[in-house]
């Protein structure tokens, strides 16, 4: 029995280094690296890193934006009077924007201003999807979400993408200007070569209506901000017509008017001169840095362009005006 065991230790040892050393070493979501991380070939799990990264630093930044991939065009660093953090992360709905708040006020973090954008992934990802997702799994709010997190990091497909990086990616320093400076990554005069004939909706198979469920996810992140004196303002990202037509056929109009019960927001939706100009596009699900910039203008420096807001692109949507928005920009009565 002693030389089987002493026969089966090597076996053993590299099992286990292969199984526990080798992903914290290689790292393929660099959650294991928060301040250094590198690029390797896989978007990193930008919600945990960024997260942690504020909570490292609680002083630095007093306002932040949350949002899905698609707030990555907003730079919202250039608005005066506040030091702003962009927490996009990718598929980011509004359940886990209030877990995070509630980690990083709890971590000493305190934000005069939160900016949150809203769109049909808002109402049509379950954050429980992302539990099991390494590039998605949400920050652990307690010891037993934090084991259950870690644990991920060590499934046997953890191996094989190890292997897969150390064999066939090269791997580098991000460069951390954006990630950690400004949250963003998005720059100016993108081009693309999309074949805009032959273009598709922006859809997910595991997309699912629970507009009530999110819904009382957008009341808690609206209540979190009161009890802490937080000004919270809501906006609905400019998704591309394509896009956006599936989604009203989907209950994004019936979503939209249970927010403005909620709180007011200000509008971008819709078929407007931004969003029908395929130029403002890098495909049919993210925007540009300048549409970013015109949002940020309708938000903070009160440039209103009275035609845009007639096509409903900046229009303030309260429930006094949202019928008529409802009917006159989204289509529906």
């Amino acid at each position: 029995m002693k030389k089987f065991l002493f026969t089966m230790l090597p076996f053993i040892l590299w099992s286990l280094l292969l199984m526990v050393a080798f992903p914290v070493a290689i790292d393929p979501y660099n959650v294991f690296h928060v301040d250094n991380i590198r690029d390797n070939g896989i978007e990193p799990n930008k919600n945990f890193i960024k997260t942690e990264y504020i909570c490292r630093n609680p002083d630095r930044f007093d306002a932040f934006i949350f949002g899905s991939s698609r707030v990555t065009a907003i730079h919202a660093e250039k608005v005066e009077g506040y030091h702003f953090y962009n927490m996009t992360y990718s598929e980011g709905v509004p359940e886990e924007h209030r877990q995070n708040l509630e980690v990083m006020l709890a971590r000493g973090v305190r934000p005069r201003l939160v900016v949150v954008g809203i769109d049909n992934i808002s109402f049509l990802i379950d954050p429980i999807l992302h539990r099991e997702d390494p590039l998605r799994s949400p920050y652990p709010v307690n010891r037993r979400e934090k084991l259950d997190f870690y644990l991920n990091y060590f499934e046997p497909i953890m191996v094989v993408k190890s292997l897969e990086i150390t064999y066939f990616m090269p791997r580098s320093i991000i460069h951390s200007r954006n990630l950690y400076d400004t949250g963003w990554e998005l720059d100016y005069g993108i081009h693309t070569a999309v074949d805009w004939s032959q273009a598709q909706p922006e859809w997910n198979m595991r997309y699912v209506n629970r507009s009530p469920q999110a819904l009382e996810e957008i009341r808690a992140l609206k209540q979190l901000c009161d009890e802490h004196g937080i000004e919270l303002i809501l906006f609905t990202n400019p998704m591309h017509p394509l896009t956006f037509a599936k989604a009203v056929e989907n209950g994004y109009g019936e979503f939209l008017r249970g927010v403005a019960e909620i709180t007011g927001f200000y509008n971008f939706s819709g078929y407007n001169d931004i969003t029908l100009n395929n130029d403002n596009y890098l495909e049919t699900s993210h925007y540009k840095a300048e549409v970013g910039d015109l949002i940020l203008d309708v938000l903070f420096s009160g440039k209103k362009d009275e035609h845009l807001i007639s096509q409903g692109f900046g229009l303030y949507v309260t429930p006094d005006n949202c019928q008529d928005f409802l009917e006159q920009v989204i289509g529906i009565r």
